[in-house]
């Protein structure tokens, strides 16, 4: 919990920053036991749900590259253990797979690739439980948990609002329901994430779970909706929505047409730095490859091999913040 409000003051008193995500090439299933055959079904199952956190799309478990590939599984995976959590019903399969095997299967089957540098999203999240209506936060664990599974499923990074008297002010829990946008965005200033998500969750006298909401993203603005008898199965369905939108502005299609983009950064001081700048851009997974072209006195110039056109990977480096535009076309400065 004290690791959750630091996130809270920090974003408080910074500009917004993309978040990396730690465990995106691991996954958790359920499994009956711990025999060689659930351990192969997890594994088939885990693969199934690591291509689609990577890439950001539900769809893509069902692409037949990567079907086929179901079929060997084992192949992909770099280590495995059984456990039970506290928090989790039954046993659980804990799959790490190899990012470099995963990022060339979601290559072959022409499938996205998210990287770990996602935007950060703060959630306003209302729920009627028992016919009493509350807002979530870390006071209500049995709803974080839940939600944050399911975002994690999709490697979505969350940040949680303090609900302070600030907060109450801003967006009273009344105004939350309604699905007022303008107060939605007044009360989210103060957070300064990358993008924001508020929604109402509420179960119907036949018992079916309904979730209306939106995602508010720079300019834009996309309806969240989901009606299921399973709880589970509406979050993710939720999930799904907030992972596909934000894919496709940053998750990368390697088709090897983009071709060459020449770059030229400022203010790389020293060597440090300079090794820090290669470093960040060969990460990228926008960014086949760099090359020094020249080199002056605390400016580079680098040609870049690119997955994707400039526009598109510039909106991958642009949400870290670590390069920063100067009014001149690829004239950027970098900042550490």
């Amino acid at each position: 919990m004290r690791a959750v409000f630091l996130v809270v003051f920090w974003c408080l008193s910074m500009a917004s920053h993309a978040v990396m995500v730690s465990d995106l090439y691991r996954v958790r299933v359920p499994v009956a036991d711990q025999t060689a055959e659930s351990r192969e079904t997890g594994i088939r199952q885990a693969l199934q749900q690591v291509v689609v956190k990577v890439s950001g799309q539900s769809v893509s478990a069902q692409n037949e590259v990567v079907q086929q590939a179901a079929g060997s599984a084992d192949r992909y995976v770099k280590s495995f253990r059984f456990s039970r959590d506290d928090d989790e019903a039954g046993l659980q399969l804990d799959v790490l797979f190899a990012q470099n095997l995963i990022d060339k299967l979601l290559r072959d089957a022409a499938l996205p690739v998210w990287g770990k540098s996602r935007p950060l999203v703060l959630l306003w999240q209302g729920v009627e439980d028992e016919r009493q209506r509350l807002l979530v936060n870390t006071a209500n664990p049995q709803w974080q948990v839940r939600l944050e599974r399911a975002m994690n499923e999709r490697g979505i990074p969350l940040l949680w609002p303090a609900l302070d008297l600030e907060d109450d002010a801003a967006l009273p829990l009344g105004r939350l329901w309604g699905l007022f946008r303008g107060d939605v965005a007044t009360a989210s200033q103060r957070y300064a994430a990358d993008a924001v998500v508020a929604g109402r969750l509420s179960q119907d006298r036949q018992g079916a779970w309904q979730y209306s909401g939106f995602l508010s993203h720079k300019e834009e603005m996309l309806d969240l909706q989901a009606v299921n008898d399973d709880l589970a199965v509406v979050l993710r369905q939720v999930a799904d929505q907030v992972a596909g939108f934000l894919s496709l502005r940053y998750a990368v299609v390697n088709d090897g047409s983009a071709g060459g983009h020449e770059l030229r950064v400022q203010d790389v001081q020293n060597f440090r730095q300079y090794h820090d700048l290669l470093t960040y851009l060969n990460a990228n997974v926008a960014i086949n490859s760099v090359r020094v072209a020249a080199a002056s006195e605390h400016e580079l110039t680098l040609e870049l091999d690119l997955a994707a056109d400039w526009a598109q990977v510039w909106s991958t480096l642009e949400l870290d913040r670590k390069l920063l535009g100067t009014g001149q076309d690829s004239v950027y400065r970098w900042r550490q």
